[in-house]
């Protein structure tokens, strides 16, 4: 957990931008929310759709992505939209997003990006409980214990000792609305991503 004023441009350099294509961003994208589902029978009708548009009370809008499912008799929508591009995320890009994932009634909102996360786009996404996503790759979170600084793994090596090809790094609210919180999500730890990204707890409830 991070103090709002521990969120500096050093903190987004400890995770470089994933070096991975328009096209290996957005199947990541639609991975990691599908892996959401995995195990949890309780999640009914599940399905992730890319380009849904959707009406809203003023307007329609289109989304990158879209996650519903059913769960304890009640509807779940979750709005998407996802960044590939380099320039750092600002506040304004979570606030048009809020706005739409309001007017369109979604219980949760999701930006997922390879750019940079500003000050204030974290925090409103943490007042407004959505989840901002900064995609890197796995090779990038691995730290070593040691003296002096360790070389970044190559692909191969990372691959070898089983870390994920692509993670990502979930910036959210506390608990107790104090800080914020990192939450490393991967398609291999679907209750991460469940909590994380889709707002329920670990086991789904």
């Amino acid at each position: 957990m991070l103090d709002d004023e521990a969120i500096p441009e050093r903190l987004m350099a400890h995770y470089p931008p994933a070096e991975i294509t328009a096209a290996q961003f957005e199947q990541f994208a639609v991975e990691l929310l599908t892996a959401g589902q995995s195990g949890q029978p309780e999640l009914e009708d599940f399905r992730v759709q890319t380009l849904e548009r959707i009406k809203g009370v003023d307007g329609s809008y289109i989304f990158d992505a879209t996650v519903r499912f059913r769960l304890f008799g009640m509807d779940f929508l979750i709005v998407v939209e996802a960044k590939h591009h380099t320039h750092p995320i600002k506040r304004e890009l979570v606030q048009i997003l809020h706005s739409k994932a309001v007017s369109v009634e979604a219980q949760k909102a999701v930006l997922v990006a390879t750019a940079p996360l500003q000050q204030g786009a974290i925090n409103y996404a943490k007042t407004h409980r959505i989840a901002l996503v900064l995609v890197t790759e796995g090779r990038f979170t691995f730290e070593t214990k040691g003296a002096g600084e360790r070389p970044t793994l190559s692909r191969e090596q990372a691959d070898a000792l089983g870390i994920p090809p692509l993670v990502g790094e979930c910036f959210g609210p506390t608990d107790t609305g104090s800080g914020v919180r990192i939450t490393s999500v991967s398609t291999d730890r679907p209750d991460l991503v469940r909590e994380a990204l889709f707002g329920l707890d670990p086991d789904g409830g």
